[in-house]
């Protein structure tokens, strides 16, 4: 061994971006603040599905 250590690549920018903590906790914040305000909606959504299902003989 010489001791030397081998060249190290840069990093693209995008692909920092993408793997910054930062990144996801924001995405995490918008979906929760979407969700919150169309959870009636939402709610609904899933409530019509199930009953949907349930109509259907699918139980």
């Amino acid at each position: 061994m010489t001791g030397q250590q081998p060249p190290v690549r840069p990093v693209p920018p995008l692909r920092r971006w993408a793997t910054d903590p930062l990144g996801p906790v924001l995405l995490l914040t918008v979906s929760a603040m979407i969700t919150a305000a169309y959870g009636h909606v939402l709610t609904w959504a899933v409530v019509g599905g199930l009953a949907g299902y349930t109509l259907s003989g699918s139980v």
